[in-house]
């Protein structure tokens, strides 16, 4: 079939295209004229939710009464999950419970101002704080999958669980490629290739806007390249890096619309991006063309006081922050403050009403975008949806193209379910470890009795593949800290085994809570892996961590060893599927595995071809690899003959 498509059709549709974007800037840009001042700075104010909720019968429920008091001041936007960490057993909202918490919000603030708040949430891996909708494996494992397509997919279930719980703004996906490998965010991110997180990140900001749902590319830009590996510590690049390392995968995002960004805590250069104008301005702005809200990370703005020491005071802040960045909207969160000393800079002459307006006017720009002035609170038709088979198998798609078979010494792999099996390791019967940070709660949940509507643990598919009591063995042996129970009774029963499956990595974490663990797993869980070894079972090795953590030689005395990442809920079911041969492994490496601490930094950036380089002291040398990026191993043989 041929396919002619007229000249002046495009014309017509690009009209069509620029008279709807103008329209949408004019009703913008009429809507912030008619705001007085306290109502143009409150909707530069996104507040933490906490700040409007109150504790009742073991649960969380709005105070309305906090809530007119933010709608009263004009108030822009909320943020985050009720449940920073658990209360007692209760974990978080559902959708329905979202639903009526969104729709308190916006009533009032309707009512009061006659403008829609909007609110977002961090829906990362999944809607991750949204109880009985699907988690899906973590961005690193997606990264490992190198498919945009599955990328897409999860956009588009962690945009449409999002929305049918009221909320309209997704902060993510995370577009910063891997650096260093102690980076506790490194689970965020899509690995340490530019093209690779540049393509990744193009699909998911697609799946999330699809389904009516802004995208927010972060953190702008170079946060994931500390010199230290810590989160938030400072960031120094040469413009060849920036441009070339750093840049690809924003440009790719605000090429394909994103709606919003957010910036980024670090200093870079010295300068902190909260006030790095060549960055935020010259470089965002004005040479990438981004027109979409910029919104602060958490605290970012008061952070140049107590944090960077860059400015004297809160007054300070928001001033450098106002005149040299491009910030629209400050994560305060925690209170109204921002306005205040706002309107004293406005009516000191200092921040002019035109940068307000900018801001505003991005702002509202946004909400018309999304709809909120008719619809404030969208999602009512998928609200059903949430938790549906067909986010599970996007999940469970994910999980299996995900896993990364690293090792697999004299085809051990896949496993005779014939055989005996010891079962044993704190990853290997826990869901929550599966999961990592950002779960649930922010930094994550240990075990598996608040997963209780999606799939099962590790030993648990395994053990129903073996189906013979007889032939399995189960005994966790040492917990996530590398403490270890009885080492003589695991080791009888790995003796006995023909096989020793040992899951084992990391504990939940999120952000800098991440910053204390040492480069190395603990000692005592590689100790007991050499221990086990020492019987003559067959080790079976699987990694559940959201960085590479140094493995300290027990790759060396594994017969196989599978790079699980984390994969969340789907992860027990999928890991059983690859060893037992039911699925082909087909991931790999979305970054480099370092070997040891040699290279003091563990920075080993991707430089678009395999290699050992590594950076120590800013400068380019060797390092010993554990994995390099890209490897991988499946159950296929391929040989070659003459034709």
């Amino acid at each position: 079939m041929r396919v002619v498509t007229s000249t002046s059709a495009l014309v017509l549709l690009a009209c069509t295209i620029l008279s709807a974007a103008q329209d949408l800037d004019a009703k913008a840009r009429d809507i912030v004229e008619r705001m007085s001042v306290d109502q143009l700075l409150g909707q530069m104010t996104q507040i933490t939710i906490d700040f409007v909720l109150a504790t009742q019968d073991g649960g969380k429920v709005v105070n309305v009464g906090k809530v007119h008091e933010l709608a009263n001041q004009g108030i822009g936007s909320y943020l985050n999950t009720p449940f920073v960490s658990a209360l007692g057993d209760n974990y978080g909202w559902n959708v329905h419970e979202w639903r009526h918490a969104i729709g308190q919000l916006q009533d009032v603030h309707i009512r009061t101002t006659g403008t829609p708040i909007i609110y977002g949430l961090d829906s990362l891996h999944g809607a991750n704080y949204i109880k009985g909708a699907v988690l899906f494996p973590h961005q690193i494992n997606v990264g490992a999958t190198f498919d945009p397509e599955l990328a897409r997919r999860m956009g588009h279930y962690a945009g449409r669980d999002t929305k049918a719980a009221g909320i309209s703004w997704i902060f993510g996906p995370t577009l910063e490629p891997v650096r260093h490998k102690g980076w506790p965010r490194i689970m965020e991110t899509f690995g340490e290739d530019p093209t690779v997180v540049a393509d990744m990140g193009k699909a998911a900001i697609d799946g999330i806007q699809s389904q009516g749902v802004a995208a927010c590319f972060k953190h702008f830009i170079g946060y994931s390249a500390s010199n230290s590996g810590k989160d938030r510590d400072p960031v120094s690049l040469s413009n060849h890096e920036l441009l070339n390392l750093f840049m690809p995968p924003f440009k790719a995002a605000i090429d394909a619309g994103v709606m919003s960004g957010m910036d980024s805590f670090v200093s870079l250069d010295g300068i902190p991006m909260a006030a790095n104008r060549k960055n935020s301005i010259q470089f965002l702005r004005d040479d990438l063309k981004f027109d979409g809200v910029l919104v602060s990370d958490w605290e970012e703005i008061y952070m140049l006081e107590f944090y960077h020491h860059y400015a004297a005071n809160r007054e300070d802040a928001i001033y450098k922050a106002m005149t040299d960045s491009s910030l629209d909207m400050s994560m305060v969160p925690y209170d109204t403050s921002f306005i205040g000393h706002m309107k004293d800079l406005y009516y000191a002459g200092k921040i002019p009403l035109d940068r307000i307006k900018t801001s505003v006017t991005r702002l509202v720009k946004m909400k018309l975008k999304l709809n909120l002035f008719d619809v404030p609170m969208p999602g009512a038709d998928v609200v059903n949806q949430v938790g549906d088979w067909s986010s599970r198998a996007a999940a469970w798609d994910i999980a299996k193209e995900s896993l990364v078979l690293v090792k697999n010494v004299d085809k051990v792999l896949p496993l005779d379910k014939s055989k005996k099996f010891f079962f044993t390791g704190p990853s290997i019967d826990d869901i929550g470890l599966m999961c990592g940070g950002w779960t649930l709660t922010w930094q994550g949940q240990q075990g598996s009795s608040m997963f209780p509507n999606h799939w099962r643990t590790i030993k648990g598919a395994m053990t129903d593949v073996v189906n013979d009591q007889s032939r399995t063995e189960f005994y966790q042996g040492v917990n996530i800290d590398g403490t270890w129970w009885d080492i003589n009774w695991a080791k009888q029963k790995a003796q006995a085994a023909d096989y020793t499956v040992i899951a084992l990595g990391e504990r939940p974490y999120a952000e800098f809570k991440g910053n204390t663990d040492p480069y190395e797993l603990p000692s005592g869980l590689t100790e007991y892996v050499k221990a086990l070894a020492t019987t003559g079972t067959k080790i079976i090795l699987v990694l559940v961590e959201g960085r590479p953590r140094l493995l300290s030689g027990i790759a060396d005395v594994a017969a196989a060893v599978l790079y699980a990442g984390l994969p969340c809920e789907m992860g027990g079911e999928a890991i059983s599927e690859m060893l037992f041969g039911l699925t082909n492994p087909s991931g790999r490496m979305a970054m480099t595995y370092p070997k040891s601490t040699d290279q003091v930094n563990l920075a080993t950036p991707y430089y678009g071809r395999v290699g050992d380089e590594c950076v120590v002291g800013g400068v380019t040398t060797h390092c010993p690899v554990e994995w390099h990026f890209g490897h991988g191993l499946s159950y296929t043989s391929f040989s070659y003959s003459d034709a």
